[in-house]
């Protein structure tokens, strides 16, 4: 293979690759990118889904103690009586009503619910369950979902912060003989949620609030329980959250490191306010990291429950986008070359038919078509441009003798001899080609009649002096004649033709010129 026809070859076989694998390439990109966009979707809203199973579980739960156990003329005839007390018959009615539902409250701390709180009808804490001791504080526009309560006698769920707890509270009001007489809670922290949460899946959780919501609601003397999270500095986290459980996945100083790794995005996109996801490598595994925003009682977003989990999924698609990209490319280079192949191919083929149509099989000069049709273009140049062109005809003089007494081989030895001896003796530009039989002609372009007289003469010498065979001389007539301005190619080649068979005319072995 020609170096010319390697270095097209090579620069065809990388551009129909580049043809071929570009839109493979964007295509199982965008298919790789849907399918990570699935998945992400897809794990979205199975940790919603699971969130809200676990929050609506302890509602019911809630909404059960509240009408099984506390609404009752007993329990609320207590706060009611309570409302109309001097501070020393709150605290009497308080050990009363402390007294009667301690078991309660035990068994709700074994099934996580860790707060029972309730308020006289002016939101003033009335009784603690976890901290009895600490009462008489107002609650009164620190608390949206107990004034709520408090103006529309309606029960209220929801998270929300507080000034020394934070969690999913259920408030129903304490209505006695149609008269509202205060509220009371059942609450729940993240620890519960998580406790619950990883009993579904293999997941590590984690909960941030926004640092806004929590300076402006908790007491002074709590905000030491809380530290900025590594995630934004516009949340914190609660320090009963940070250490995790043994059946956790993640250590709470893995959680850290994540953590640090998304910090930049996750910074970004917890502004957006809504579920997202993002992923990352962690201990030569892929770790996703769901983030659920959580609205409070007032339908804020305040807060985002985290989960962090290894998948096999992501590495799945990862991998699977990989073997697709090989095996593109791999059939786009193979597509490639066979294309490559066919079209070189294709051009040799071209190539041979054309030098099967324009080229004389025997001499391997041009032949009469291939001359007919540079000799029309030569014409139109030359006269366009007013350049001179000359044509020499000639002819092998008793032809038919040589091949008579020497055989078809002999003549077909000479034929091809004054083939090579012409061409070893003309320029690049001039045209040599068998005319047909004995007969060939010579176009020069740019040449005067003078010059052609002269090359004519010189190629007759160079071929009656050469021996072609024993005892056998070749000569030959030349006819020689000079483009006019009003010339056709019927009328050129005429003339030459008149002036070959002057030649034969007057003895042979001659050049005669016509102008």
């Amino acid at each position: 293979m020609k170096l010319k026809t390697y270095i097209y070859a090579v620069l065809s076989v990388f551009l129909i690759f580049a043809i071929v694998f570009i839109p493979a390439n964007i295509f199982f990109n965008h298919q790789t990118s849907s399918k990570t966009n699935l998945h992400f979707n897809n794990k979205i809203k199975e940790s919603i889904i699971k969130f809200e199973a676990v929050k609506n579980t302890y509602a019911l739960v809630a909404q059960s103690i509240f009408e099984n156990v506390i609404n009752n003329e007993e329990v609320i005839g207590l706060v009611k009586a309570a409302n109309a007390q001097d501070d020393e018959g709150k605290a009497i009615l308080r050990k009363i009503l402390y007294k009667t539902l301690l078991p309660l409250y035990k068994n709700l701390i074994k099934q996580n619910i860790n707060q029972l709180h309730f308020h006289l009808k002016n939101s003033v804490i009335f009784l603690r369950f976890h901290r009895p001791e600490q009462f008489g504080d107002s609650l009164e526009g620190l608390r949206y979902s107990i004034d709520k309560v408090n103006r529309t006698f309606k029960s209220e769920h929801g998270f929300e912060t507080g000034r020394m707890f934070n969690g999913f509270r259920h408030i129903f009001p304490l209505i006695y003989k149609n008269k509202f007489s205060g509220t009371v809670e059942l609450s729940y922290s993240f620890n519960t949620l998580r406790e619950e949460e990883m009993k579904l899946s293999k997941a590590s959780y984690n909960f941030i609030m926004k640092t806004q919501n929590v300076s402006q609601t908790a007491l002074s003397s709590e905000l030491n329980k809380y530290q900025n999270s590594s995630l934004s500095t516009k949340y914190v986290l609660d320090e009963q959250t940070l250490s995790q459980p043994e059946q956790s996945k993640f250590t709470k100083e893995e959680i850290e490191s994540i953590n640090k790794i998304i910090s930049l995005k996750a910074s970004k996109r917890l502004e957006s306010e809504v579920p997202f996801i993002i992923h990352t490598p962690f201990n030569s595994q892929e770790v996703l990291v769901v983030f659920i925003p959580i609205l409070n009682v007032e339908n804020k977003q305040v807060a985002y429950f985290i989960s962090y989990e290894y998948d096999s999924i992501l590495p799945f698609i990862h991998h699977t986008h990989k073997i697709e990209l090989m095996a593109s490319a791999l059939v786009s280079l193979i597509l490639s070359i066979l294309l490559v192949l066919y079209i070189l191919s294709q051009k040799r083929t071209a190539r041979a038919l054309e030098l099967l149509a324009t080229t004389d099989s025997l001499t391997g000069i041009a032949n009469r078509n291939k001359l007919n049709i540079i000799l029309e273009k030569s014409m139109h140049l030359s006269q366009r441009y007013k350049l001179p062109l000359s044509v020499i005809f000639f002819d092998i003089d008793h032809f038919k003798k040589i091949n008579d007494e020497h055989g078809h081989d002999a003549g077909d030895t000479v034929l091809t001899t004054i083939a090579h001896l012409i061409s070893q003796h003309i320029r690049q530009s001039d045209i040599f080609a068998r005319w047909g039989g004995e007969e060939f002609i010579i176009v020069l372009p740019e040449t005067e009649h003078e010059m052609a007289h002269m090359l004519a003469e010189k190629f007759r010498t160079i071929i009656s002096e050469y021996k072609f065979l024993p005892n056998v001389t070749v000569t030959c007539s030349f006819g020689v004649t000079q483009l006019h301005n009003d010339d056709d190619e019927t009328s050129l080649l005429k003339r030459v033709d008149n002036a070959l068979y002057s030649a034969k005319d007057k003895g042979r072995n001659k050049v005669i010129e016509l102008s």
